[in-house]
């Protein structure tokens, strides 16, 4: 059965700047650590993406009738036969859901498209049948896809100082490292979304994805809001402007 979850697909919206080898423009980066010597937890994966993997620029959603309008990369030819396509995102703070029976949108997913909160996150869960290549057999198989919901791509991406090992660096210190280990024992992949602004100041974290542990998610959240001023994203005009990324955690590769 084919179970995939779908990132390289979606409209990319973020990466990091470069700056000589220090560079993070276009890369994705995971750090591991061994939680206990004896094997008794896996390793814990983590990675500071932009929306190069989780993005969808709002604009494309005014025209959009069908999923492919506003997923390049939607793979059609994986699907032999719709079961449902489940669109969840979030209007005015309020969760809406709606089911349509193939990929062309229903007015009430359109409307939840259209109508969702910047810097939310959109969910897309699509069940289909197809024939298995080596039994000939029909199966069921599943796309998930999630993405942030963003205005624009700007010209220079937002840049932590010191580059992406700093990065990583801080967020092992001030998050990895505390999770404990009684979190892990029913750890879930998480993530936590935030805004750079145009002063380079971190606004608006929040958890988009739960660990399956309150303590864990705030730990999270807090360190992102407590780290240094990142360099501003700016525009084509020259104009500093607010970017969104987010934070993965996972003991299975974010």
């Amino acid at each position: 059965m084919k179970n995939l979850i779908l990132k390289s697909a979606i409209v990319i919206f973020i990466s990091f700047t470069a700056s000589a080898d220090e560079g993070t423009q276009n890369k994705t980066w995971y750090v591991k650590r061994d939680i206990h010597d004896n094997g008794a937890f896996p390793e814990l994966y983590y990675e500071v993406h932009g929306g190069a993997s989780y993005s969808i620029i709002k604009e494309k959603l005014n025209d959009a009738n069908f999923l492919k309008d506003f997923i390049p990369s939607y793979p059609i030819n994986w699907v032999d036969e719709y079961i449902s396509v489940e669109i969840i995102s979030t209007s005015n703070g309020k969760l809406k859901k709606a089911v349509s029976a193939n990929d062309a949108l229903s007015t009430e997913q359109k409307n939840i498209l259209r109508s969702s909160d910047l810097a939310t996150n959109v969910e897309i869960n699509v069940k289909y049948k197809y024939k298995n290549a080596a039994t000939d057999a029909p199966e069921i198989g599943t796309i998930n896809i999630s993405a942030v919901l963003v205005t624009a791509v700007p010209e220079t991406e937002a840049e932590y100082i010191g580059g992406y090992s700093q990065l990583t660096k801080y967020l092992h210190i001030n998050a990895i490292s505390k999770i404990s280990e009684t979190a892990l024992v029913h750890f879930q992949q998480g993530a936590v979304i935030f805004t750079i602004n145009e002063l380079g100041e971190i606004i608006n974290a929040k958890i988009s994805r739960t660990t399956g542990d309150t303590k864990t998610d705030k730990l999270l959240v807090e360190a992102i809001n407590k780290m240094p001023r990142w360099k501003p994203a700016i525009n084509s005009k020259g104009v500093k402007v607010k970017q969104v990324f987010e934070f993965s955690v996972g003991n299975n590769g974010c």
